[in-house]
């Protein structure tokens, strides 16, 4: 987020070296969790690209595994120079912080969008089973997610051109009606849109009768809404209230900034491994191939969209 990105510009040198290297190890923490996630991400977007046949529902997936990556890389990127700065008080310019967070923030905010997306269609399906098998438009879901990134870009470049660092510690009217902005579509628009459809889906499961167990794409959707509700939502909202001076800031500057960052690297992360264990086998610990784990969980979707007596599921493993 935008937020993150301005603290990292304006983190105080600490004069302690033990306390130096200490954030160095906290940094290089934060970068294995990120290469983990990378490479989870990259294995989803692999499989879906080549391993599973598209389908409306999976094209999010794939876009939310991509932009979860592009976050997870110059997060990376930027404890890497974090660490630069606190070992060899070497400063990146201001032009390449610019331009890392520019590129993580768009990350982050498509991350938001596509998972909010993802919520809303299978909410949608469930809600309206005749339309969304009959009059759902051919490709509603490459519309969706050429928007999102479109709509990510921009709030990327308003958030740091309008807002930047200066801005942002200034509370310069301008930022504040970004902030504004940002808070109002986080909190009232794209939380709500989780919760509802998250409280749809588990009421569906929940009816649902044991003999017609209910796709497994629902309890990933479910956990990965979860994930973000509970390790991101709470860290957006100590911004928004720090940045609107409701309680005094009596943190030090670096720790938060690596809770933050430790925050939404673990959500970007987690996705991957949610899809594999929701999609293992129970009755082995393991559950086979990553592959193999995906595919029960993408098929299930498909086979439900298919399951109008006429046409059964096609999905390849």
């Amino acid at each position: 987020m935008a937020e993150s990105g301005n603290m990292s510009t304006n983190l105080t040198q600490p004069s302690n070296r033990a306390v130096i290297v200490t954030y160095s190890v906290v940094a290089c923490f934060g970068v294995i969790l990120c290469l983990l996630g990378m490479i989870g991400n990259a294995i989803v977007a692999w499989i879906l690209t080549f391993n599973i046949k598209r389908t409306k529902y999976t094209v999010y997936i794939l876009n939310l595994a991509i932009a979860d990556f592009i976050y997870l890389i110059f997060v990376a990127i930027v404890l890497l120079l974090m660490v630069d700065t606190l070992l060899n008080r070497n400063k990146p310019t201001n032009i390449t912080l610019l331009a890392l967070e520019v590129i993580y923030d768009f990350g982050y905010n498509a991350g938001m969008l596509f998972l909010t997306a993802i919520s809303v269609e299978r909410c949608l399906s469930v809600l309206f089973p005749i339309w969304y098998k009959c009059y759902r438009p051919k490709h509603l879901s490459s519309f969706t997610c050429g928007l999102i990134w479109l709509l990510g870009a921009l709030l990327s470049l308003l958030d740091n051109f309008i807002c930047p660092a200066k801005s942002f510690m200034d509370s310069t009217n301008d930022c504040t009606g970004i902030q504004i902005f940002s808070t109002v579509l986080t909190f009232a628009i794209i939380i709500p849109l989780m919760l509802v459809s998250s409280f749809i889906l588990i009421y569906i499961i929940k009816t649902t009768s044991k003999k017609s167990r209910p796709p497994k794409i629902y309890f990933a959707i479910i956990i990965t809404v979860l994930v973000f509700l509970i390790s991101v939502a709470p860290i957006r909202l100590l911004w928004t209230l720090l940045y609107f001076k409701t309680f005094s800031n009596t943190m030090d500057a670096v720790a938060f900034f690596f809770a933050t960052t430790y925050c939404t690297a673990f959500n970007s992360s987690a996705n991957p491994f949610i899809y594999f264990f929701v999609g293992r086998q129970r009755k082995k610990r393991f559950g086979g191939s990553i592959n193999t784990a995906l595919s029960r969980v993408f098929k299930d979707d498909e086979t439900e969209q298919t399951s109008d007596g006429n046409t059964t599921s096609t999905s390849t493993n």
